[in-house]
């Protein structure tokens, strides 16, 4: 009996795998030459489908096609998969490097793809991937899945969502609505927010009639986290309280669910009601999670107006070395302390912020500093670089915009030009009913009028 090849694929596109092994396992058994030893890789294919969970039936597969057809050890694809075995044990690099073979077979070169992903080498595996075609179905949406994961560890967060979104152009099931779940969080991680919902949009569609409580949550936090991309919190905490009834109804409690809780109150102006939301999230976060969350809960503290709990967290933030924006951290705490009019102490904070590549909140501090004993140049001096340095549209980018003009104004309209092209720059971001409107749209009126009143710009 020959091996019915197109339907045993076919069973593992579709994943029906108890199909796809029984048909395998009985053709093993009852045939011999080549057709046994395509059901052997086949099969063990199939097993190394389920990671460290079917090393053991892949193993037992290889070997049980090596006793059907003798020499098939040397066949591209068999030495390929127990090359990936082998990495997934934990085999040295150089041991899985001399099972490797020089090969073009599709499958063969999938699985050195694999391979050398478990060795933790996602540059290789990409250069392998990225020239593999023609591969059955059921491994052709896999290889891109890998791609996914192999830009997503080189933290190429685009690269990886679109091939997460490829992968699940091609798969099915719940497998398909995985890959793209995988996307949206990638998009998420991106910034492209409209893909992100697009992607939740496509696998909410994908859905069984049942959806997990885990994958619900998931997906909740993930169109939450693209909503609050998008300028949408009030949208973004409607879907972070699903995520939250999800975690009630079974899903685990995770850290980042209270966080985007928070961070969607603070975008609706309730630091007060987000304060709650960070001190969960501290309570669920473990190490840099924890330190990112009590740095969201100093901020809301902050603009709260409670200085002394803004800086009591702070101090618990900046003592974790490991923390990824403790640039970040120390530009907050010197604003903590220039608020409370502990100047010395705001000095050293704003330095050390500086020190750590936070050029824009630290020189914000020292501006403010320089500004206050009316040391003008020098605070025009670190107002500038705090501007040029800061993202536009955020907090610090708005402030030393605004005291730029203000310090050239203040400096007898010196370099009018550029009191107009700040001016005009920042003011779309602050709303009419704020006195900085008024104030820079003054002092922009009469940059202009020096100016000979007939220069506009863009």
């Amino acid at each position: 009996m020959m091996l019915p090849m197109q339907a045993v694929l076919e069973a593992l596109h579709s994943g029906d795998y108890d199909t796809a092994f029984e048909m395998l396992v009985r053709t093993l058994a009852m045939e011999q030459g080549q057709a046994a030893g395509e059901a052997a890789l086949l099969l063990a294919e199939a097993y190394s489908l389920y990671g460290e969970g079917g090393v053991e039936g892949a193993h037992r597969a290889l070997e049980e096609g090596l006793a059907s057809v003798p020499g098939l050890d040397a066949h591209p694809r068999y030495r390929s998969i127990l090359a990936e075995l082998r990495a997934l044990e934990g085999a040295p690099e150089e041991e899985v490097r001399q099972i490797l073979p020089p090969v073009d077979e599709p499958q063969a070169l999938y699985h050195q793809a694999q391979a050398l992903m478990y060795l933790g080498l996602p540059e290789e595996a990409l250069q392998i991937l990225n020239r593999v075609s023609g591969l059955p179905a059921f491994l052709s949406w896999r290889a891109d899945t890998l791609k996914g994961k192999a830009y997503e560890r080189l933290g190429q967060a685009l690269e990886a969502a679109q091939a997460y979104r490829a992968a699940a152009s091609l798969a099915r099931g719940l497998e398909r609505y995985w890959n793209l779940i995988d996307a949206a969080a990638m998009f998420v991680e991106a910034g492209y927010g409209s893909e992100a919902l697009e992607a939740l949009e496509q696998a909410q569609q994908t859905l069984p009639e049942l959806e997990d409580p885990e994958d619900a949550a998931t997906r909740y936090y993930l169109i939450a986290r693209a909503q609050l991309l998008l300028g949408n919190p009030g949208l973004a905490l409607d879907a972070i309280q699903n995520s939250l009834e999800q975690e009630r109804e079974g899903a685990e409690p995770a850290h980042g669910t209270p966080l985007v809780q928070g961070q969607a109150l603070m975008q609706l102006g309730h630091p007060k009601e987000a304060i709650e939301a960070f001190r969960e999230a501290v309570r669920r976060g473990e190490d840099s999670d924890k330190s990112y969350a009590l740095h969201e809960l100093s901020v809301a503290h902050l603009e709260s107006g409670e200085l002394a709990e803004a800086e009591a967290v702070l101090r618990e933030v900046v003592r974790d070395p490991e923390y990824g924006y403790l640039g970040e951290a120390w530009g907050d705490l010197s604003e903590v302390l220039y608020r409370l009019g502990r100047y010395d102490d705001a000095e050293k904070a704003a330095r050390e912020a500086i020190a750590q590549d936070a050029l824009s909140s630290g020189n914000l501090i020292l501006g403010n500093l320089a500004y206050d004993l009316l040391h003008l140049e020098e605070a025009l001096e670190h107002y500038t670089i705090a501007a040029d340095q800061a993202q536009e549209g955020s907090r610090d980018w708005i402030t030393a915009q605004q005291m730029v003009v203000d310090t050239l104004a203040q400096l007898n309209f010196r370099r009018p030009e550029e009191i107009v092209s700040r001016a005009e720059a920042v003011l779309p971001y602050i709303h009419q009913g704020d006195e900085w409107y008024q104030t820079l749209s003054s002092y922009l009126e009469r940059a202009r009028n020096l100016m000979g009143g007939s220069r506009t710009l863009n």
